[in-house]
């Protein structure tokens, strides 16, 4: 895996500058022009929709860099909870719940998303008063930058708990910013993506027919769950139903085409960089030359996916490896490394969960029938039958458990479920020795508290 990069200070403004001017030379990948040469800070910038396109994909160039939403968010997240564990002792901290506030992994999951967030507002501010620009063009570019930051912010606040809410660009305000409540980040995010529902595509042709930039339906799927994870249990079935009927583009593939580019499952991929597959299997599958295993399922995990018979996801999705005469597995969602194939596009919101979102929603609110329903949809595509879940509160810790099968080693979603429906200090507890409640939230780094002294720790970190 190669190494994430380090950021100084989450509002450096050399730091934009870099990320930024670095990124022309990937604006190939997501859309046909060219990017402009001028200076990217330039006020001239803005007024020149080239420019400003090129300011977009260096917005997606530093989203997928770094490995930070797809290597350490599908891994480090699952170590704190019951969903993996490493063959060595590198992330013990990780996985037993210790975490140093000098930890570099847990200082990226900070860092980098204020770098991309500056970027993000750079990107509004200056498109706002750009001249030259229809209206249009301005609430599109707008919308595109609003996603990006509300996406930033709700996994920043699902780590860390409160956080700084950044709007600007003022370099001075934001490093005397304090740490806002979850609530009000939320309401913020929310804010965010219905302007960027509103106002981005319905469909993928600003990159070519790929789906790797935000559009209308990405939207509409973080605010489902957005609203999922916030108790509004009507508003997330509104919003997955919405994409969910929207059979024109979306569907349920075959499990062994889920997270191919050409999946219609897929409402936000990740392009692959140079290499031509993705940073996940690279990271995550034991070398072909020297198989030894390392990022590998716990007891937990295996246990939930033997639990039924004819379930194709354990065969399709894992494969295992005996090292030292231990049997060993390990995820295979993504399993291409041959270079410049582009087998799999790393996958950042796809329609299975979308179908779990509104499953959930709607046993919460009693619909019983219509969760079922939802559920079935998932289970019929792995081989399975309709859950007996007949009840409310069978049918949540139906869908907790198909959660934990479906989307398990993605993007933190077992950690996220086990906190936000309150059952981590049940499950963690049992699972185990050492866990105490403090440790659902990742300490805020050191560095950053030694640069603004607002900002307060985590509960049980020191």
């Amino acid at each position: 895996m190669k190494k994430s990069p380090h950021y100084t200070s989450i509002f450096s403004l050399t730091l934009f500058i870099a990320v930024l001017t670095l990124a022309l030379g990937s604006c190939k990948k997501l859309i046909e022009n060219n990017p402009s040469g001028s200076q990217l800070l330039d006020k001239e910038v803005f007024n020149d929709s080239t420019a400003i396109k090129s300011t977009l994909v260096g917005l997606y160039t530093s989203l997928n860099s770094g490995d930070r939403y797809s290597v350490l968010l599908s891994t480090r997240p699952a170590f704190s909870a019951d969903e993996m564990t490493f063959v060595g002792n590198t992330y013990d901290h990780f996985i037993g719940n210790v975490i140093n506030v000098n930890d570099q992994d847990v200082g990226n999951f900070w860092t980098a998303p204020y770098g991309i967030i500056y970027q993000a507002n750079a990107i509004i501010e200056g498109t706002s008063s750009g001249s030259n620009l229809s209206p249009a063009f301005q609430a599109r570019t707008i919308a595109e930058a609003r996603f990006v930051r509300a996406f930033c912010y709700f996994y920043l606040i699902n780590i860390f708990g409160d956080v700084p809410l950044v709007l600007t660009t003022d370099v001075e305000q934001n490093k005397i910013s304090t740490r806002n409540p979850v609530p009000a980040i939320y309401s913020q995010i929310i804010e965010d993506l219905l302007y960027a529902q509103v106002n981005l595509p319905a469909d993928y042709a600003v990159s070519g027919s790929a789906r790797v930039r935000a559009n209308k339906w990405a939207a509409t799927a973080l605010l489902a769950r957005t609203y999922l994870y916030q108790g509004n249990w009507d508003g997330a079935e509104a919003e997955a139903t919405a994409v969910i009927e929207n059979t024109s583009l979306f569907g349920l593939e075959q499990l062994d085409r889920v997270f191919m580019p050409s999946s219609k499952e897929a409402i936000l991929q990740f392009y692959n960089e140079s290499n031509g597959y993705t940073s996940y299997a690279s990271a995550i599958l034991p070398s072909p030359v020297t198989p030894v295993p390392k990022y590998v399922f716990t007891e937990q995990l295996k246990n939930a996916f033997l639990a039924e018979d004819n379930d194709a996801r354990p065969t399709i999705w894992s494969a295992t490896i005996n090292y030292s005469n231990i049997l060993y597995t390990y995820p295979t969602k993504y399993r291409s490394l041959t270079p410049a194939a582009n087998a799999e596009y790393f996958t950042v919101l796809r329609l299975a969960e979308q179908y779990l979102i509104r499953a959930e929603a709607r046993a919460q609110q009693n619909k019983v029938t219509g969760a079922k329903e939802d559920l079935f949809v998932v289970r019929n595509r792995a081989g399975l039958g309709e859950t007996p879940a007949n009840d409310k509160g069978a049918l949540l810790l139906a869908v907790e458990r198909e959660r934990q099968i479906e989307l398990n080693s993605e993007m933190g979603h077992r950690w996220f479920d086990l906190k936000r429906t309150g059952r981590a200090n049940a499950v963690l507890g049992a699972a185990k020795a050492n866990w105490t409640p403090e440790a659902a939230l990742y300490p805020v780094p050191a560095d950053q508290r030694s640069r603004n002294g607002n900002l307060t720790q985590n509960p049980g970190y020191h």
